[in-house]
C-alpha cells in the first residue's frame, strides 16, 4: 500500500510547490521566496535540552517557518546579508558558489542570482525534488580543486559530520583566496563545554543529550569561535539587529544568531 510520502513523491514538484502557493496565500510575504502567506508556522522540536540550555537554532519559534518555500529565520537570516547587507559580499554572474545541504528557498533565489556557477551538494542527493540537480558530496573529501569556490554555504550540517577539524579543512581548501563560507550550527548559549557524542551514540541519546537524533555535537559559541579560527578562518560575526535594527525586525529574524562569515 502505498503511503502519503510515497504518494508526495510522484507528484512532480512544481505543482505541489504551486498547490502550496494557493492554500497558503494571505496578506504577509515570504522575505525568501517572496510568496504571499497567510501565516508562517511555528518551527523548533520544543525538547527539554534545547530550552534548558538555550539553543539558538534550535528553540522553539512561534510563526517563524514560510509553508511554501520552508524557510524560517536561519534561511531569511544568509538572505539578509547576501541581499540586503551587502558588505562583504557581492552577486555576480561569474561567481562560483558552492552550496551544502540545499535549502528550497534559498536555493531559488542564491541560483536566480548568480546562475552561471551554482552548485548544489549532498551526502544523500537523492532526498531532495526542489532541484533538478544535486552533486554528491562528503565534506571530509570535497570533490572541488583547490581555491575554487568564491562563496561556500554550509547552513546546519557541520553537527553532523564525524569529524569537524576535517571537514573545516576541507571548505578552507577549495575556498578562493578572499573567499567566503557561511558555516551555521546550533549554538548552546547556556552551556559549559561542547559536547561531542560518539558515531555509536543512539538517536534516543543524541535527542536527550543534544536536541536532535542526527546530531553528533552541540557547541558553545566560544568553542565554535575557536574551532573556525582554529582552521585557519579570518571570522566575522554579524549581527543584522546591531547593522540595521528595523529591518532586521521586519525580516523576523532571531535577535539571538549571529551570521558566522568565514574570510579566507
Amino acid at each position: 500500500m502505498l503511503n502519503k510520502k510515497k504518494i508526495g513523491r510522484m507528484i512532480p514538484y512544481p505543482v505541489i510547490e504551486n498547490g502550496r502557493k494557493v492554500i497558503n496565500i494571505g496578506p504577509h510575504r515570504c522575505q525568501v521566496c517572496q510568496s504571499p502567506v497567510r501565516r508562517f508556522r511555528d518551527t523548533g522540536y520544543g525538547f527539554e535540552v534545547l530550552e534548558r540550555l538555550q539553543v539558538v537554532g534550535g528553540l522553539r519559534r512561534f510563526a517563524d517557518q514560510c509553508p511554501v518555500c520552508h524557510s524560517s529565520s536561519r534561511e531569511r537570516l544568509i538572505w539578509f546579508w547576501l541581499s540586503q547587507a551587502g558588505k562583504g559580499f557581492r552577486f555576480a554572474r561569474d561567481i562560483t558558489i558552492a552550496h551544502f545541504a540545499p535549502e528550497k528557498g534559498l536555493t531559488r533565489r542564491i541560483s536566480e542570482a548568480a546562475p552561471k556557477n551554482y552548485t548544489a551538494y549532498d551526502f544523500e542527493p537523492s532526498r531532495y525534488r526542489h532541484i533538478d540537480t544535486v552533486e554528491q558530496a562528503d565534506l571530509s573529501a570535497l570533490p572541488m580543486a583547490d581555491d575554487s569556490v568564491d562563496l561556500l554555504i554550509c547552513n546546519h550540517v557541520l553537527e553532523h559530520v564525524p569529524d569537524v577539524d576535517l571537514a573545516l579543512a576541507q571548505i578552507r581548501r577549495v575556498l578562493k583566496p578572499g573567499g567566503t563560507a557561511i558555516l551555521q550550527v546550533p549554538l548552546a548559549l547556556k552551556l559549559e563545554q561542547s559536547i561531542e557524542l560518539p558515531l555509536d551514540s543512539t538517536g534516543e541519546e543524541r535527542i536527550r543529550i543534544v536536541g536532535q537524533d542526527d546530531h553528533l555535537r552541540l557547541f558553545t559559541p566560544a568553542d565554535y569561535l575557536a574551532a573556525l579560527e582554529r582552521a585557519d578562518f579570518d571570522v566575522e560575526r554579524y549581527d543584522a539587529f546591531e547593522d540595521d535594527d528595523a529591518a532586521a525586525t521586519a525580516w523576523m529574524l532571531d535577535p539571538f544568531e549571529l551570521l558566522y562569515l568565514c574570510h579566507k
